[in-house]
């Protein structure tokens, strides 16, 4: 598809119903038949796909960048109220509740605006948590959701994140809500320790940065883990059992998705 000159390809189950999320350990899933969409200008010559079973259809025109917003509307966990930036600040908007926090939010191209179980179960952790004054280190930080909440809490925030585009969107949203932020692309980076450090990654990452991610927290400090599938957490739990000194609560689910939290016990004191 690419040398037949399409701008977009994606590869898709051809059973719909067939979700391929992140595998379990020690499985590698496919598809049995898989059906590709490549996006096209309207005068391309598609004879170098001649011989293939094609469906040619025409999409109108328009601003796809804005197309996500359809589906982004307010959204509450517990005192924290996510509006979408463009959400009307002189009153024709969204009305915030008394003692809310709002957090506008413009994803752009980045992961994170509170619709997905990942982001939804950190942010009702950050509403019930007295965040004022402290250090919250988010790791993986996507359009900037969780960074941002946690600073319009009262929170000193540190935010992680590789990708470019997402330390541009966290970068953007935070000065739309009014907030400072360290965005930083690379955990070695990160000096000190932290309050609080929230991962909403993936099962994998979260084992990989196991070590990097207990070393960033303080004695009495909370570690919360997100992007893991339910079926994943003793999985993920075992590649920290070599830190004795962090103790897990019991996972909180929801829509398959799980979040582990663990408190950094102080060490005790010599008498």
């Amino acid at each position: 598809m690419r040398l037949a000159g399409a701008v977009a390809v994606s590869v898709l189950s051809a059973d719909e119903s067939d979700e391929l999320l992140e595998p379990d350990p020690g499985r590698t899933p496919l598809w049995n038949a898989v059906r590709i969409e490549g996006l096209f200008s309207a005068d391309a010559d598609l004879s170098a796909l001649s011989g293939l079973d094609l469906d040619v259809d025409f999409l109108a025109d328009r601003d796809w960048s804005e197309t996500w917003r359809r589906g982004l509307v307010p959204m509450r966990f517990g005192r924290l109220l996510v509006v979408p930036r463009h959400d009307a600040p002189d009153g024709t908007g969204t009305v915030a509740r008394a003692g809310e926090v709002v957090v506008r939010l413009d994803p752009g191209l980045a992961f994170g605006t509170g619709t997905h179980a990942t982001t939804a179960l950190c942010l009702q952790y950050l509403a019930r948590t007295p965040l004022n004054a402290r250090r919250v280190l988010d790791v993986g930080a996507g359009s900037g959701i969780l960074a941002i909440a946690a600073a319009r809490l009262g929170a000193a925030v540190v935010a992680v994140d590789h990708d470019p585009q997402a330390r541009r969107a966290t970068t953007a949203n935070a000065r739309a809500n009014g907030v400072e932020l360290a965005v930083l692309d690379d955990l070695d980076a990160v000096d000190g320790r932290f309050d609080a450090v929230v991962a909403n990654l993936v099962a994998h990452t979260i084992r990989d940065l196991a070590d990097a991610l207990v070393e960033r927290l303080d004695p009495g400090g909370e570690l919360v883990l997100s992007g893991i599938l339910a079926g994943q957490v003793e999985w993920v739990m075992d590649a920290f059992s070599e830190f004795p000194q962090c103790r897990f609560e019991p996972p909180v689910h929801r829509d398959g998705w799980a979040m582990l939290q663990a408190r950094r016990c102080p060490k005790p004191s010599n008498r």
